[in-house]
């Protein structure tokens, strides 16, 4: 029975803490591809470097997106999404 297995007869149990959003990787993975997406050209690395200030953690989210697929490293410290 489903009540059952909640404990107490319909007791729910609190949602599980997620962890935060704000100052992790993903955030800077995401404003690092927001960056991109708004560009029809190539991006510079300067206008990347701009959306993070802490140079190691963004240094370590765009080699995580270049190592993932989701972002190609070009000649001149140029980057952009990947065309296909």
């Amino acid at each position: 029975m489903r009540l059952a297995a909640r404990g107490q007869a319909g007791a729910r149990r609190p949602a599980a803490a997620g962890q935060t959003y704000a100052g992790t990787d993903r955030q800077v993975r995401g404003r690092l591809l927001a960056v991109l997406r708004e560009s029809t050209d190539p991006v510079a690395q300067a206008a990347l470097d701009a959306v993070w200030d802490e140079p190691v953690q963004r240094a370590r989210a765009l080699d995580g997106l270049v190592a993932d697929g989701l972002v190609e490293p070009l000649d001149g410290g140029r980057y952009r999404l990947p065309l296909s």
